[in-house]
């Protein structure tokens, strides 16, 4: 089943230019065990995305307001920044692409406990990548954002990488382990 699954995600990444895949071994299908993972500080490990998931953590907001311009938010490298509208968003992830880099969300809330208990961690992941755009999305003051991804769960961190939303994900205290690996190692001190 996971074989087939990884087939379908090989398939659909093959269909799209903008999207890199780095998966395990051993969740490459048959006809692909030859490919090696990629082992590189500006590589983002991208894990299969369920259904469940896109509706739980959200979906790119760009694909409900393409129109959607603005200024690059302000940022600086193994800085955390605030965005508050997609237009910024597509700023930052079109600044990414350009230099090679990634952008990574967290989206979160006042008065939330998991949020508040994961922020030192976020700023430790974007000291540890430098090349990595961090940004923190508050759900009260970008509700417009917010409520174009359909995120149902804060905390939750969407990545960018190469123009696409590749990995929406939870990022609470439990799940932080998940989340430092798909930055590749550079989460933070290992996730810990």
């Amino acid at each position: 089943r996971a074989a087939h699954r990884s087939a379908m995600i090989l398939s659909l990444a093959a269909s799209l230019p903008s999207v890199v895949l780095v998966l395990p071994p051993t969740q490459l299908p048959p006809t692909h065990a030859g490919l090696r993972p990629v082992h590189s500080p500006r590589a983002l490990v991208v894990a299969e995305a369920t259904t469940t998931d896109a509706s739980r953590y959200g979906i790119d907001p760009r694909l409900a307001n393409p129109e959607a311009v603005a200024e690059a938010p302000e940022w600086s490298a193994g800085r955390v920044g605030d965005l508050k509208t997609t237009g910024e968003l597509r700023a930052a992830v079109e600044a990414a692409a350009a230099d090679g880099g990634f952008v990574c969300l967290k989206f979160w809330r006042e008065g939330c406990a998991a949020c508040a208990s994961t922020a030192e961690r976020f700023e430790q992941s974007a000291e540890a990548n430098p090349h990595g755009r961090f940004f923190l999305v508050n759900y009260g003051r970008a509700k417009e954002m917010c409520r174009a991804t359909g995120i149902r769960v804060v905390p939750a961190a969407h990545l960018y990488a190469r123009g696409s939303l590749v990995a929406a994900l939870p990022l609470g205290p439990s799940k932080w382990e998940a989340f430092a690996e798909r930055l590749g190692g550079g989460g933070g001190g290992g996730g810990r």
